[in-house]
């Protein structure tokens, strides 16, 4: 082939540096890496035909290219061309040898397929499968059956079927036969029987996982016969408590765990019950903290048996030659995985408490900032919640409608006294009692301007109306207004205050509210023809309003008490 015709191959211009017409080169390149994995035989073959020639025609363009340098350089320092020829064929510029490297490694890596001519020169000649392209004297070398032909960068040629492989895989994915080089993973000469050879290392995969396997199933024989028993777990459970290792203590316990039951609020118990040993005398914790010199635990032989549930005494001797005597419950392995190990857990778990607390209906209650959900309502119309505790203190805190939060300590102890702890403890918010009284002033008013003016109840559009202030209202209708005509002609309000001893008192849910004020007044009579005398007095009052907690209002319901003092 001519130079036109390998710049036509690459469909390059003759004018292009050797960068260009490298990077020519890797874009045809590209453009066959999917036909080199193609499953089709003959597009592969195809293919690799198409990448041999561009090959060679980036081959030849480069040495052309390095001729071309090489006689410019020549002419520059007077020599004469034909030196520089023979000398580019024999000892190539240092730049020279790395574009000829380059070019190696682009178009098959350190063991390709396609070889150059110095390549070829050192064979001598010695592989029957050499040939020569006539047109540039390039020796073009196909691969021995048990060479691998690496064709591209990702492509890996068997030997044996010619399948196009990743060139990850070490083994074809279509025969079997190994895809590395004999020398390089030291298998020998493997020709036809590469399969054979992939047998034999996957066989001694095989025998090694299955002694493995025995290996791991003795071992688990041995532990759950002697290191894992029911007796075993309650002796290390008491081990761990009487050397205040609460943590591996609480992984014998058999729990269900949820926000307050749980390893970290175990051992938080655990050690506020041993700073505390007065109130937690009888537990455990208390108890082995003097330490443990020998444990024996046997199965108890009078019990009524319960399916997956086997009751141990056991017997403790102290430091201090004391003795302590037990009983303690082992639950059998449950899960696939606890059962292979002989997992046994402890039932019994004598630092939890179970509380009934009650709070308003419409109230929100948290225990250690837990939002509390899922309450069984009342008889009375409040919500109870259920819970396990561990002994110790709690937080606790109660939102009701209209109220400040309502905030204190539970102390758990095994002494707690009622086994329904009872909070609503709550004081009413300052907004809502400032309208409370503002209510009530207007109640006020309304009752002593109509019983002035004689007017009847309906009229003064209280909003409710019940037997005791209708009865009242007549009463002060007649003090205001006397039969013969005399009476009070007029009354100013002259201070307005709250009871605060009586509206600051705690929320009850159960009842009510009362809201009292206390008025001071001055006022001035009126003789027998209704004519307002010169005499002026003064005189003080109470009034007690019942309000009830209404679609989210405090709205009134009724009169308490409403009284008058003139002098």
């Amino acid at each position: 082939m001519s130079m036109k015709q390998y710049y036509d191959l690459l469909e390059i211009d003759e004018t292009l540096s050797k960068d260009e017409v490298k990077k020519a080169f890797l874009s045809k390149k590209a453009s066959l890496q999917s036909k080199l994995l193609s499953k089709d035989s003959y597009e592969r073959q195809d293919a690799m035909r198409k990448l041999q020639e561009l090959t060679q025609a980036y081959k030849e363009i480069i040495t052309s290219l390095n001729n071309k340098k090489a006689e410019v350089k020549e002419q520059e320092n007077g020599s004469a061309t034909h030196d520089i020829q023979v000398k580019d064929n024999t000892n190539n510029t240092k730049q020279d040898k790395q574009d000829i490297e380059d070019t190696s490694k682009i178009t098959h890596g350190d063991k390709g397929a396609v070889a150059s001519v110095d390549e070829k020169v050192g064979q001598k000649n010695k592989d029957s499968n050499i040939g020569t392209n006539s047109n540039s004297g390039t020796v073009i070398v196909s691969p021995k059956l048990d060479d691998v032909t690496r064709i591209a960068d990702n492509v890996l040629i068997c030997p044996k079927c010619q399948f196009a492989n990743n060139a990850t895989l070490k083994f074809c994915g279509n025969c079997g036969q190994p895809l590395r080089n004999n020398a390089e993973y030291g298998g020998g000469n493997s020709g036809e029987n590469g399969v054979v050879t992939a047998i034999v290392k996957y066989k001694n995969y095989i025998f090694s996982v299955l002694a493995i396997l025995l290996i791991l199933v003795c071992g688990i024989g041995v532990f759950k016969n002697y290191v894992n028993t029911p007796e075993k777990a309650v002796e290390k459970y008491l081990t761990a408590l009487s050397k205040q290792d609460y943590a591996a203590a609480y992984g014998y316990l058999f729990v269900t765990e949820d926000d307050f039951i749980n390893k970290d609020n175990y051992i938080k118990s655990a050690e506020f019950v041993k700073k505390n040993p007065s109130a937690y005398k009888d537990k455990l914790v208390v108890r082995l903290s003097k330490g443990v010199i020998d444990i024996n635990v046997v199965p108890m032989v009078d019990q009524s048996k319960i399916e997956g549930l086997t009751a141990y005494q056991y017997t403790l001797r102290l430091k201090d030659n004391s003795e302590i005597k037990g009983k303690l419950e082992v639950v059998e392995p449950i899960s696939s995985w606890d059962k292979i190990l002989n997992k046994y857990k402890i039932l019994n778990n004598d630092l939890v408490s179970v509380q009934d607390i009650e709070v308003e209906t419409n109230a929100k209650f948290y225990i250690d900032g837990v939002l509390m959900k899922n309450p069984t309502a009342t008889e009375r119309g409040t919500h109870n919640y259920n819970v396990s505790l561990f002994y110790g203190e709690h937080n606790i805190k109660v939102e009701a409608p209209f109220c400040d939060p309502y905030e204190t300590k539970l102390i758990l102890t095994p002494n707690t006294k009622s086994s329904v702890l009872y909070y609503w403890k709550s004081h009413l918010k300052k907004d809502v009692l400032k309208d409370m009284e503002k209510q009530s002033e207007d109640i006020q008013r309304k009752i002593v301007e109509g019983a002035l003016k004689n007017e009847s109840l309906e009229n003064l559009q209280l909003g409710f109306s019940e037997a005791k202030l209708s009865n009242m209202y007549d009463q002060y209708k007649r003090f205001f207004n006397r039969a013969d005509g005399s009476g009070i002609y007029s009354m100013d309000i002259t201070e307005i205050t709250s009871n605060e001893q009586y509206n600051n008192r705690l929320y009850n849910p159960f009842k009510d509210r009362i809201y009292k004020i206390n008025f001071k007044f001055n006022y001035t009579r009126k003789n027998r023809n209704g004519i307002q005398e010169s005499r002026v007095g003064n005189g003080e009052g109470e009034l007690g309003v019942v309000f009830k907690l209404e679609n989210d209002k405090v709205v009134p319901v009724a009169i308490d008490t409403f009284r008058l003092r003139t002098h």
